[in-house]
């Protein structure tokens, strides 16, 4: 029997879920699933929003939208499949042609900065995340992108540049290495840390105790 929160999301989408429809899903390395959605409304065009999905009865799951197509009224999805879930399970089995209900769009919450560097930090699950940063920021403005990745062969993510880090225990030394490479300076860069919510708040901690400017999401775990 589901629970009284399963109970209360369910009748929330009933109220206001809408229907996209699945144009097509390619693989993007080993893991990752990039999902183009039809949708039956318009988004705002803002980075960093989500779509509540529908992944099981009672069971939904939030993905950012990686891109956004105003004119096709088309989205794409980025979905990390490298665990076992309800999620997961849903997204590989995506043929073209299926419904897709969902919610939304929510979140927004991280925006470009006016820094000259924006500096994005994650794991796999991140990856539409960054990529809806890397689309808003202005020609100006470095990005970089380090990701936690199963195929350390993904060098980028719909054009976005990606520098894969560690996915066998020495991630932070990974990261520690490449910070140090980079050396960015702090009075003029953002760090932008999503994915493992542990993960996240390990790696702000780190970049905050350096005097660092970060904006951090933790996504799951």
């Amino acid at each position: 029997m589901p629970s009284i929160k399963e109970r209360a999301t369910s009748l929330l989408m009933s109220r206001i879920g809408k229907t996209a429809h699945v144009i097509s899903v390619a693989r993007i390395g080993n893991f990752l699933l990039e999902i183009d959605l039809q949708l039956s409304q318009a988004l705002p065009e803002r980075s960093t929003q989500h779509l509540k999905c529908e992944v099981a009865p009672y069971a939904y799951r939030d993905y950012t939208v990686a891109c956004w197509d105003t004119a096709a009224q088309t989205a794409t999805l980025i979905v990390d499949c490298g665990h076992e879930g309800a999620g997961s399970s849903w997204a590989l089995e995506l043929q073209p042609g299926d419904e897709v209900n969902y919610a939304g769009p929510g979140g927004g919450q991280h925006q470009p900065s006016g820094m000259q560097h924006l500096v994005c930090i994650g794991d796999a699950s991140a990856a539409g995340h960054f990529h809806s940063l890397y689309l808003r920021k202005t020609n100006q403005q470095q990005f970089h992108c380090f990701l936690q990745l199963e195929d350390p062969l993904t060098r980028q993510i719909l054009q976005m540049p990606v520098q894969p880090l560690s996915n066998n225990g020495h991630y932070f030394t990974d990261l520690h290495e490449w910070l140090y490479h980079y050396d960015f300076p702090v009075a003029n860069t953002t760090y932008y840390v999503a994915g493992n919510q542990q993960v996240v708040i390990q790696v702000r901690k780190l970049l905050r105790q350096q005097g660092k400017q970060v904006k951090a999401q933790g996504f799951w775990g």
